[in-house]
């Protein structure tokens, strides 16, 4: 078989599909769309996407993928576990695409950690070619792998015995990379694009609190409707998938919580400029999974004050106007800023050059020896 041109092979959480249908949001979605970028057009990147069951598998995505990346995917006739489909995770690593169809030496960057549990043939990890880690979240806190503990223990084990390179998003999974022996992980927080978003207002009507993100068990739900309910003047907005059913009817019967349900990627810069305060409503220790919030960098680089829980790294990222409470003084902050209002002021300050994921992608293909285009 001839082998395809590929600068880079990457294994996203989920895959292209995903990444097409919510925009390249997500960690892993910003370095393949910046490695597609930096890496020269005549090799680029290959996108080796999760396994999906052929018999669930859903309409074709109209948009088109990021420049100089290519998705192959692996479609099976097998299917998830109808009363356990977080197995799915497990039994689908066994799925993924031979990688005999690309360069031998060809690098790759490895986002879900069941890759390590694939045969040899698919398995990046037991090849010769160097291999990145990159953690998103700590999967064995996680409480979406709950059912799952102990694959996921093994895949990690697999995954951190062989990786060439570990680089970790936020303190708590550099922890994680350390209690599996990896000392040598690399600190390499999230960032944003800066020149996606703009900070000039659009904001109208009554004062906005805005949260755009996954709506589950990592947001403080009590915070939520407590803060909402002590401040019924402000709009409180919700962008999101919601990802457990009992948040849906609990926000939704608060008269002044709205929820939009999930935006794409590609509207998230129009919707912050209708934001006078970027939220950060999260829990603090339950409920942590250990990994960074992208969407305070995304906050500031619309000039939006952002008020955060004190989750771990949240004002400790070289960011101005991060404001990091305890949830009892989050309604107060609120309130005290609406005095002003009802428009809060944009806070306006430039994100620095390291905490932008072209800054992030250039440092992991530095780590490959891979050369970029500047």
């Amino acid at each position: 078989m001839q082998s395809r041109a590929a600068s880079i092979l990457c294994y996203p959480m989920h895959g292209q599909r995903k990444l097409l249908s919510e925009g390249y949001r997500t960690r892993d979605g910003h370095f393949i769309e910046w490695f597609g970028d930096l890496l020269p057009k005549d090799e680029g990147v290959a996108v080796l996407s999760r396994p999906e069951p052929r018999v669930v598998h859903p309409r074709s995505v109209a948009r088109s993928g990021a420049a100089n990346t290519l998705d192959f995917p692996s479609r099976t006739w097998r299917i998830p576990r109808l009363m356990d489909r977080r197995h799915w995770w497990v039994r689908s690593a066994g799925l993924y695409r031979a990688t005999d169809e690309f360069p031998a030496g060809a690098p790759a960057v490895v986002w879900n950690p069941f890759v390590a549990t694939a045969p040899i043939k698919s398995n990046p990890f037991l090849q010769q070619r160097d291999v990145v880690l990159d953690l998103l979240d700590d999967w064995t806190v996680h409480f979406a792998f709950d059912t799952i503990k102990d694959e996921v223990d093994d895949a990690y084990r697999k995954a951190f015995a062989n990786a060439t390179h570990i680089t970790a998003n936020a303190e708590g999974t550099a922890a994680l990379a350390r209690r599996y022996g990896r000392d040598d992980v690399i600190l390499l927080p999230n960032g944003c694009d800066p020149d996606r978003f703009s900070s000039s207002s659009k904001a109208q009507g009554r004062t906005t609190v805005g949260y755009v993100g996954k709506i589950g068990e990592r947001v403080d739900l009590e915070l939520v409707i407590d803060t909402a309910k002590a401040l019924p003047d402000v709009r409180f907005v919700f962008a999101g998938p919601v990802l457990d059913a009992h948040y849906s009817p609990a926000l939704a019967s608060i008269s002044n919580i709205e929820l939009l349900g999930d935006v794409h990627y590609d509207d998230v810069p129009a919707l912050l400029q209708s934001f006078d305060v970027g939220w950060v409503p999260h829990r603090v220790g339950r409920g942590e999974v250990g990994g960074d919030v992208i969407k305070t960098y995304e906050y500031r680089a619309a000039g939006l004050p952002a008020l955060s829980t004190p989750i771990v790294g949240a004002g400790e990222r070289g960011l101005s106007g991060v404001v990091t409470l305890d949830r009892s003084r989050h309604a107060a902050w609120i309130a005290d800023r609406v005095l002003l209002g009802p428009r809060i002021p944009r806070e306006e300050a430039p994100i620095p050059p390291e905490a932008t994921w072209r800054n992030k992608a250039t440092r992991i293909l530095r780590l490959l020896g891979l050369e970029h285009q500047d």
